[in-house]
């Protein structure tokens, strides 16, 4: 028996020496499996999978539209903010995705700007400060795992969620990633096991087939171990392309064409993770409401004539529906609303025929212009306002 043991710790050794080797191998004499990144301003986080690359500095030219684009020493699009938060401060922490980010223009321009803006003229005074903690790409659940490890630090009286119909269903599916410096970074995703939210997420792991049902603690432990391996392997990463699996999918279509599982999947746990994200917001402390974000698409639909929508219908048959369902965002609303979370829908607002032709986003880019910042700024200072918000709570 102590032959046996003995050998077989041998073999173990010889096993682990050997990948160490192999790893050190490939470190130093393989080039990056993967071409480039996929967004310079992207640095390689953990558990959000990517977040903006602290102080990064670079000149950005949207449609004719061009500025020096700066993020802060935590790779925001945003200002620098000290955590402990002053004492005549209201602090509103403003979580989101690349709309949020708004690197399209300065940071003077964004919506988070224009809000601080609006909130202190009607006050008279410097009181409401306005927090970024937004990244292009993010879903619900990589911003749940944001506010978990930094947003709550900054101690904020009132969090806004700011959810994009456009494709944060899809963005919170699992699979996702980007490319850093040649490496991919995968963002841990969330699993909604019948009816019930587990809230610790999973690590993905190339070469196994990400679940949407939990099958159990050991699997887990199995998964997220060879997650977190992924995030420190080089050669590993060198394997990636052998064992990649196909990403879930969804689009913003799915809300007409329906029967479709895995968007059905994705739009429960989404709601799934908003209720949770309200949970932990409310456990702090502070007031929790969330912000619906229109994408262009639905706008430009929403406006087209009887004419322009038949010949929709001539391409996507499916879409015929839309004359039967309620829009995504009345959906949305009242899916939200049937929770008892405070809700603004941007569409509205967005949707109202401006006379002298003023668009609101980029055309090409599809992301608020400055005009479109300034109106998602105002509009929520003025729903915050009106409701008492922004102030506060008992």
């Amino acid at each position: 028996m102590k032959k046996i043991i003995l050998n077989s710790m041998l073999i173990l050794a010889s096993v682990l020496i050997t990948i160490a080797l192999l790893e050190i191998a490939v470190r130093f004499l393989l080039p990056s499996p993967f071409d480039g990144s996929s967004n310079p301003a992207d640095s390689c986080s953990t558990m959000t999978g990517w977040r903006g690359k602290p102080n990064y500095q670079t000149t950005v030219a949207t449609e004719g539209y061009t500025h020096d684009l700066a993020l802060n020493s935590e790779g925001m699009h945003d200002t620098e903010h000290a955590k402990v938060k002053p004492d005549d401060k209201f602090r509103i922490l403003l979580i989101g995705d690349s709309f949020v980010q708004a690197v399209q223009v300065v940071e003077a321009d964004t919506s988070h700007q224009q809000l601080e803006n609006w909130l202190n003229q009607q006050a008279g005074a410097d009181r409401f400060e306005v927090i970024s903690g937004a990244v292009g790409g993010w879903g619900t659940g990589q911003q749940l795992l944001y506010y978990r490890s930094d947003g709550r630090t900054y101690q904020p009286d009132l969090v806004l969620l700011m959810f994009y119909m456009g494709n944060d269903v899809k963005d919170n599916l699992p699979g996702r990633g980007v490319t850093v410096e040649g490496y991919n970074c995968y963002t841990s995703y969330f699993v909604r096991p019948g009816n019930q939210l587990d809230t610790a997420p999973w690590f993905f792991a190339p070469g196994i087939t990400p679940t949407t049902s939990q099958t159990g603690a050991t699997w887990k432990l199995l998964n997220n171990i060879l997650g977190r391996l992924y995030q420190s392997s080089r050669l590993y990463a060198q394997l990636e392309p052998l064992l990649s699996t196909p990403q879930l999918k969804a689009s913003l279509l799915d809300f007409y064409l329906g029967q479709n599982e895995i968007f059905a999947y994705g739009f429960d746990l989404t709601i799934a993770l908003v209720n949770q994200f309200e949970r932990e917001v409310e456990a702090d402390g502070a007031q929790f409401g969330l912000v619906l974000i229109p994408p262009l698409s639905l706008l430009d639909f929403s406006q087209s004539t009887s004419a322009e929508r038949e010949q929709i219908y001539q391409e996507i048959p499916g879409m015929r529906r839309a004359e039967e369902i309620a829009p995504p965002n009345e959906m949305l609303n009242e899916r939200f609303d049937s929770l008892g979370l405070t809700v603004l829908d941007l569409f509205p607002a967005f949707a109202e025929v401006d006379p002298t032709g003023k668009s609101l986003y980029f055309e090409g880019d599809k992301h608020w212009n400055q005009a479109g910042n300034q109106l998602a700024g105002e509009t929520i200072g003025q729903w915050l306002w009106q409701t008492g918000m922004a102030e506060e709570s008992d």
